[in-house]
């Protein structure tokens, strides 16, 4: 099975994330980026729906088990990460269709910020939560990941989530209109899919409509290698 697997229904594509946690890392990135790549020359697609086959995580965030200990040798691959990661966030948030995450288990740390670069979310409501621990893993965010945040929270829960690492139930975001709908596990995907069949929207115009709602957040990603924390400072990262 490949890591990243991806089909086409109708007019839309379905991405399945097959590597376990997910977690963020050069090669699961660079897979995610040829995906999306591929499935924006199938003309007949208007609308991508991203899931994870795994059955309690959807992304786990960054693959801390490498990054770490690649950060401590000082290895040349840590330099292309972070903005290859940066790359794909953008990459998502102004993809020239409508987008929707089909959250179906665990989206933690970079994970749930990747949910974020979504146009609409779905959850599972029985198993799975959303939640942005580096407040304990001593990651500090960079402008463009609170700005992502912000996107889908009211502010009293951004502090809430960013500053004490709150665990967000689907019911909790349902609430806030974070999702779009807390469903079964057995409902996800025919919610999720149904939706981004029925919206039909051409790419030209989602493509126009983004690159204005979301001028504020490119530009921080632009920039975010003048925030980025100096990693030969011994920036204590669990």
């Amino acid at each position: 099975m490949p890591s990243i697997d991806w089909t086409v229904d109708e007019n839309i594509a379905i991405i399945t994330m097959n590597r376990g946690e997910n977690r963020f890392n050069i090669a699961f990135c660079t897979e995610m980026m040829a995906a999306l790549d591929a499935i924006e020359k199938k003309e007949e697609v208007n609308a991508l729906v991203v899931t994870a086959s795994d059955a309690k995580i959807w992304s786990n965030g960054m693959d801390l088990d490498w990054l770490v200990p690649a950060i401590a040798r000082k290895d040349p691959e840590v330099e292309k990460f972070f903005p290859l990661q940066d790359k794909l966030m953008k990459r998502m948030l102004f993809y020239p269709m409508i987008t929707v995450a089909a959250i179906s288990g665990h989206a933690f740390a970079s994970g749930a910020i990747f949910s974020c670069c979504f146009d609409f979310r779905f959850m599972r409501s029985d198993r799975g939560f959303l939640c942005f621990p580096e407040i304990d893993l001593n990651i500090p965010f960079l402008p463009y990941m609170t700005a992502l945040v912000k996107k889908i929270l009211p502010m009293y829960l951004v502090e809430e989530g960013e500053l004490t690492g709150k665990r967000f139930t689907a019911a909790d975001l349902e609430k806030c209109h974070a999702i779009r709908k807390a469903c079964t596990m057995d409902d996800l995907m025919k919610e999720a899919t149904g939706f981004a069949k029925g919206l039909k929207k051409g790419r030209w115009i989602v493509n126009e409509m983004k690159q204005v709602l979301h001028k504020d957040i490119g530009y921080l990603m632009d920039h975010a290698d003048e925030h980025r924390p100096d990693l030969n400072a011994n920036v204590p990262i669990k």
